[in-house]
């Protein structure tokens, strides 16, 4: 009888630690997935505070730090986001600046700004991390040979991914814009409507009112079709209306926190956390489920 219950006992710890041993751990050798593993095709280039293509391995972003003007990187932790932890004891009380923005796309098209005195604040919360443009000289540039043609089909198609935390000001947020030689956004615009121009202005159909987010993080997709323009926020599409106007013509390199061009007092206070760029009207598939895992990610 004794001998029968010790191997009823020896049974159930052994069928018990396989099974955990089962629960957890089921594939050890399967590769992280992130949002743009499968997503590379016509991209432009994708800047963000968490890692979006398991292939990287670079870092998220420079910094430079007030106190001293030391520059340092900063991969991401292991929630996949910037390491807030590393930035707050590298920068003990001082405030920190966005000097590079790293481009994951493999592209190399990183957002610079080597001028202390334009380089966009860097907030290190540990939820949102995200930058600032003090809306008088601050922006980043995306440094390449034909500018917005390189980044768009040649000033005409081109879809933006973006998070950011809009605000009341005439401000040119992102792009280019001479004039009405234009491919930009105003997120917002002093009358609290995004405007979207991915063409000379003024196209009929190009704004949204969003007075609703001001302050507010939202996801923001904007779209150039080779014949509409489209715009969309939090997975809602807000219009979307034929292009008439023509392309954007301009040659200068796409800004975050400005619309590079002549509008150097229109210079943004839009806050941002994500920035993902295609050279095409990508599809809509494409860009609903990166929007679906940003939202998802990020919380908002």
């Amino acid at each position: 009888m004794f001998k029968i219950k010790l191997t009823c006992i020896v049974l159930f710890i052994s069928y018990t630690i396989s099974a955990q041993i089962g629960h957890y751990n089921h594939f050890p050798t399967m590769k992280p997935f992130h949002v743009l593993d499968d997503k590379l095709t016509n991209i432009s280039f994708a800047f963000s505070m968490r890692v979006l293509e398991s292939d990287y391995n670079g870092p998220l972003i420079r910094l430079r730090r007030a106190s001293d003007n030391t520059l340092q990187d900063f991969s991401w932790g292991d929630n996949d986001i910037v390491d807030i932890d590393a930035i707050n004891t590298w920068r003990g009380g001082s405030n920190v600046f966005v000097h590079t923005w790293y481009d994951q796309s493999g592209l190399g098209r990183n957002a610079v700004q080597t001028n202390n005195a334009q380089q966009p604040r860097f907030f290190p919360d540990t939820t949102r991390p995200h930058f600032q443009g003090d809306g008088t000289d601050d922006f980043l540039i995306v440094d390449t040979p034909n500018g917005i043609q390189d980044v768009t089909n040649a000033g005409d198609e081109g879809t933006v991914v973006t998070i950011a935390r809009a605000t009341t000001k005439s401000q040119h947020s992102f792009g280019v814009l001479t004039n009405r030689d234009r491919w930009s956004t105003h997120m917002n615009w002093s009358d609290n409507r995004v405007y979207f121009d991915p063409g000379i202005c003024c196209n009929g159909t190009r704004w949204f009112s969003n007075a609703g987010n001001v302050n507010v993080w939202e996801i923001y997709t904007f779209i150039k079709t080779n014949t509409n323009a489209v715009a969309r926020s939090g997975g809602t599409q807000r219009f979307n209306g034929v292009h008439t106007t023509g392309r954007c013509t301009r040659t200068e390199d796409f800004t975050i926190c400005w619309a590079n061009g002549n509008g150097t007092t229109r210079r943004s206070t839009t806050s941002f956390m994500e920035l993902i760029m295609y050279r095409t009207d990508i599809n809509a598939t494409v860009y609903q489920d990166i929007e679906d895992n940003s939202i998802t990610f990020w919380g908002i």
